[in-house]
């Protein structure tokens, strides 16, 4: 099994033919089994109650010892265990009406839908596509995501795991879809309605801190709720980690700003070069009539790992996120011939793709782990692969080499997976012997950012954890203090940037709901309305062919290894539209 299966489910269906084969001689298994299947249906179904868990271990411990034959004393294990080593699934059935492995078909309209962290209607929008109705198809990307033309570019795309055309041959282009629709809209703006701002219905006033992802999707959905937003952004540009982290061939400038310019237009303030500070904080912003707060400053701090010769002094090493700002803000970076990366996961690629366009000649990425618990994708290693990137597993590095400050290489010792933790990883273990040395002109150490709250005055109220991050609410993202609110990587950490999108959406609809003195969960995602017919307006065919997924259109190696210009180059008109027919359209019920 993997992460396509829903543990509930799994427990569900071994106690549905338990209780079915119970011969009903002994209380215990006749009554325990069906009240075990009765929770665990209605969990299923997105009706589970917080009581449920502590309900179904105190039944199947007691159907486990009281029973009096085998089938009642092991018909339990399915749930005891479940609940134990996947409880969070539970959780999250019960408290967010979500199944992670979108299997439980009551809970969801249609599984890429319920994957997809800020729920798009993915299937309505790439119908649209498919019938050439291109305006529609962003209003509906836009109803959840106000970054379609960004996500069209580095979503990480979990939607596509779930496209159940993907059991009959590929999954659909569904990122490359949004990509084009959303290109089409920004290439069409003089022929297109201009936006205008969303009807201020509201008085309340909200701030938010932060023009990332996170600050302007929670700023863009209070807009459209009716309430006047302002924004305050430290840097003279929005976007956040976008503009500042993210190399031009993976998300050019200028679409980072076209969808800042959407936003804006929409009514939401931005105030560039306005940092909030140890002299500007939060408590002035309430002060100044703000009914409501929202921090979202994002992970602007790089890792460190603690080895022996890491300092920021020495001349060619590098952070990786001072690395690639440096290059996105056009500052002079020199690398030498030979590149050495510490880390294995999007930044660390990153880094290593801008190397190679900065005129090294080896680039190589150092990652402790194996390749199969590497954090980036299959297809970001592809194309690092194809770019000609080293990549080096199970080697970790122990130390970074210089002479007379500056960088000379770095030592390295060989690891081994050993036992996995309770995780599920295997934590590697160095094997003894095998030191070697690598010879590098630039060191990068790209294992990630962190927040950084030193903004935050040392007597602010704010609660913080033992991480140094804030502490919220994880339903509602509300602090310790009324009226502020904090998410986005600025609480969790680094994540991807749909998740961003979805942290900022769930703060707005938290914001609306503590306003209006509303103390019910926040719900994020939609539920399959039962009982209502969908009439269906497309051909249904009886029979299906095999076709194949599109492919994107690349520039090409030669070219893309000395250019910054945009790698992946997007669908035309008739590839997209052939692409959309081959959505199933799986949310329809007939």
């Amino acid at each position: 099994m993997d992460e396509g299966n829903c543990m509930v489910e799994v427990a569900r269906y071994f106690l549905s033919f338990t209780q079915e084969e119970s011969c009903g001689k002994c209380v215990p298994c006749r009554v325990g089994t069906r009240q075990m299947l009765e929770i665990l249906t209605r969990i299923t179904q997105g009706e589970g109650r917080e009581e449920d868990l502590d309900h179904l271990l105190a039944v199947a411990d007691t159907v486990k010892d009281c029973s009096l034959c085998g089938l009642g004393q092991n018909g339990p294990n399915p749930i005891l265990t479940s609940i134990k080593y996947f409880r969070r699934e539970y959780e999250t059935h019960i408290r967010e009406k979500k199944c992670p492995a979108a299997v439980c078909d009551a809970l969801m309209i249609s599984p890429c839908q319920h994957t997809c962290p800020v729920g798009i209607n993915v299937p309505k929008y790439q119908a649209h596509i498919a019938m050439g109705e291109y305006l529609e198809s962003v209003e509906t990307i836009r109803e959840r995501n106000p970054f379609p033309s960004i996500c069209g570019r580095i979503c990480h795309h979990p939607c596509e795991g779930r496209c159940r055309r993907g059991t009959l041959d590929e999954p659909v282009a569904i990122r490359a879809l949004k990509r084009f629709v959303a290109d089409w809209y920004f290439d069409h703006l003089d022929e297109l309605p201009a936006p205008e701002p969303f009807p201020q219905t509201q008085s309340q006033r909200i701030a938010v801190v932060g023009a990332g992802p996170t600050g302007l999707s929670c700023a863009y959905f209070m807009a459209q709720m009716g309430y006047p937003v302002t924004v305050f952004e430290a840097l003279p540009l929005g976007g956040g980690m976008l503009s500042v982290a993210i190399p031009e061939f993976r998300l050019p400038a200028e679409v980072i700003q076209r969808e800042i310019d959407y936003i804006a237009k929409r009514g939401v303030e931005i105030k560039y070069n306005t940092p909030i500070t140890r002299n500007f904080t939060v408590d002035d912003l309430r002060k100044d009539g703000f009914d409501a707060v929202f921090i979202a400053a994002g992970a602007q701090a790089s890792q460190s790992i603690g080895i022996p010769g890491e300092l920021e002094d020495l001349e060619g090493f590098y952070y990786g996120l001072k690395f690639l700002r440096d290059v996105k803000l056009g500052k002079s970076v020199s690398v030498g011939r030979r590149v050495s990366i510490i880390g294995g996961g999007a930044l660390a690629l990153d880094v290593a793709h801008t190397a190679l366009r900065l005129g090294a000649e080896e680039v190589s990425i150092y990652e402790m782990r194996s390749r199969s618990e590497m954090i980036a994708s299959d297809e970001e290693y592809a194309e690092a692969v194809e770019e000609g990137v080293r990549l080096n597993f199970l080697t970790s590095p122990t130390r970074i080499l210089s002479d007379n400050w500056k960088v000379t290489g770095l030592q390295c010792i060989r690891m081994k997976l050993g036992e996995p933790t309770v995780t599920g990883r295997s934590r590697p273990a160095p094997i003894a012997g095998s030191e070697f040395f690598t010879e590098a002109d630039t060191v990068v150490i790209a294992v990630g950012q962190a927040p950084d709250l030193s903004f935050l005055p040392r007597d602010s109220a704010l609660e913080r954890t033992r991480w140094e991050t804030l502490s919220v609410d994880s339903n509602r993202l509300s602090t310790n203090i009324p009226g502020v609110f904090a998410g986005g990587d600025f609480v969790r950490g680094p994540g991807m940037v749909v998740e961003a999108i979805a942290e900022g959406r769930r703060a707005a609809i938290a914001i609306d709901k503590y306003l209006n003195d509303d103390t019910s969960r926040v719900e994020m995602y939609d539920l399959k309305k039962a009982g209502i017919p969908v009439v269906v307006d497309q051909e249904v065919e009886e029979s299906w062919e095999t076709q194949p997924r599109v492919e994107m259109p690349k520039l090409a190696l030669e070219e893309r290894r000395h250019s910054f210009e945009e790698i992946e180059r997007g669908f035309t008109e008739e590839v997209a539209r052939q692409e959309a027919r081959r959505c199933l359209r799986c949310d329809l019920e007939t």
